[in-house]
């Protein structure tokens, strides 16, 4: 009996950390960390990349990855224009398909800091895109990030439709 309550204690699932930045909130795995930076692409202040990743144990190669990138939208794209544009620039692609507040496709992105097949969701509004990036080869977490993402800001919750 004691036993069996210790073996289920140790199968419980670790419960996820909430992180606040600047932009967004978002339910981290255990083992995930989170980055921001601002003005990384042409300097802009309204160019906002969050990037949330799982590394090796040695911290030098990443297992997981989710990229998301809030930024002006200066081509004044639909969403649907935009995740098909994507999707000519990646390997492999699917046809985007509206799901939910999301145009959602899958390919191998050219370029990128991870080698991994992505799920790439993408919505807009005539001032603002979201992008978002997810590469879970082994399914570490991925899609339960994404799951729990929150706007902190006007912009951000207009996005994401919650």
């Amino acid at each position: 009996m004691f036993s069996s309550l210790i073996l289920l204690c140790c199968a419980a699932e670790v419960p996820a950390e909430n992180r606040a930045f600047s932009k967004f909130s978002v339910d981290l795995p255990q083992g995930w960390t989170g980055e921001e930076q601002t003005a990384f692409s042409v300097g802009r202040d309204d160019e906002y990349m969050l990037v949330l990743g799982k590394r090796d144990e040695a911290g030098e190669k990443f297992l997981a990855q989710v990229s998301i990138f809030l930024l002006p939208n200066l081509p004044k794209d639909s969403a649907e224009n935009f995740a098909k544009k994507m999707a000519e620039l990646q390997s492999d692609a699917s046809e985007p398909r509206k799901q939910g507040n999301f145009w959602r496709f899958a390919g191998e992105p050219r370029s990128q800091s991870f080698k991994a097949r992505a799920n790439n969701y993408v919505t807009a509004t005539p001032e603002r895109i979201l992008i978002i990036i997810a590469q879970d080869p082994h399914n570490l977490g991925a899609d339960k990030i994404i799951a729990s993402l929150k706007g902190l800001q006007p912009d951000a919750r207009e996005l994401l439709g919650r």
